[in-house]
């Protein structure tokens, strides 16, 4: 099995976080989240990776060069212009091996079953399986209708409160599939491509064999900066799996320090934050619930509650 992973968008909502870096880049509590994508599909048994790039496409191929120090195989798929999502499948189509090909947006952190997510595919016979994820407001996504079997019937694109409550319908597209590579025959190269516009409902329109996997874990959309930040107190409060052990520690529960860090033993650090790399704290710090001090930052006073300090010098 393939692994493809869709990393080229400028992430605009994510602004101003993404002026200077790609989306998938942006550090997740000290590591590049492109990084953890990168070992879940590792300890998913999948190591052939090709990777879609476009906006600031060189931070991520310096950063990861071949993919041998992440124990990966990585190839790069780069966008001269925006092709949207299945466009940039189409773009990797000469680099297909033939086998299943296991679909990410590189802006969604999730303790997802993988193993079981292409297991669940191979068992069916699909030619797509969508990861699903559960919503208590589904206005603002696209809604996907399922059979009793979990075979997919209808997409159900933004409802307004009324039409999801009628409906009756709670699962949204999770970002994570796992697809047959004939599907993309039908489609020229180089054309701007949906997913949810275009790929998905015409496999259904030709009677295609599309599945459903609901998955009733930890699902997070990182697409904006209140997300981003919200995703990093998730970690630390322990709802979202995720090591940080590879370059913290943990001083108390929910309080981690990068192993590069100085905290003064007088500092006062309050769960759930985190303290970056080569940050440090002097005597009078004071750091409250939802800090999250970014790397070189030097602080000796106490901080406003949920503050993000990156670089920052605070005495």
């Amino acid at each position: 099995m393939q692994a493809v992973i869709i990393a080229g968008g400028k992430g605009t909502r994510l602004r101003p976080l993404t002026y200077g870096c790609p989306k998938p880049m942006l550090p997740l509590l000290g590591r590049p989240f492109l990084v953890w994508m990168v070992e879940r599909c590792r300890e998913a048994g999948v190591t052939d990776i090709l990777l879609n790039v476009q906006y600031q496409a060189h931070q991520v191929s310096d950063y990861f060069g071949d993919g041998k120090n992440h124990g990966v195989d990585i190839r790069y798929i780069e966008e001269e212009v925006p092709l949207d999502t299945a466009g940039a499948m189409k773009l990797a189509e000469p680099y297909f091996t033939g086998e299943s090909l296991l679909v990410f947006n590189a802006d969604i952190l999730t303790d997802l079953d993988l193993k079981a997510l292409i297991q669940f595919h191979k068992a069916s016979g699909a030619q797509a399986t969508l990861t699903l994820a559960r919503v208590e407001d589904p206005t603002a996504f696209g809604l996907v209708e399922l059979s009793p079997e979990q075979r997919v019937l209808a997409f159900r694109e933004k409802p307004s409160a009324e039409e999801a409550a009628a409906l009756g319908i709670d699962t949204i597209n999770a970002g994570t599939y796992v697809l047959e590579p004939e599907i993309f025959a039908p489609y020229p190269a180089g054309q701007p491509l949906s997913f949810e516009k275009q790929v998905f409902p015409e496999l259904l329109a030709r009677s295609g064999k599309m599945m459903g996997f609901t998955w009733e874990g930890y699902w997070m959309d990182l697409g904006t900066p209140a997300k981003f930040y919200q995703a990093q107190l998730d970690i630390l409060t322990g709802q979202m799996p995720y090591n940080l052990a590879a370059n913290a520690q943990a001083h108390a529960t929910g309080v981690w320090i990068a192993n590069s860090a100085e905290v003064n033993p007088a500092a006062k650090l309050e769960a759930p934050c985190y303290v970056g790399d080569q940050a440090k704290l002097g005597a009078n710090a004071h750091l409250p619930p939802g800090t999250l001090v970014g790397p070189q930052s030097l602080i000796d006073r106490p901080l406003s509650p949920g503050v993000y300090a990156s670089g920052t010098l605070a005495v």
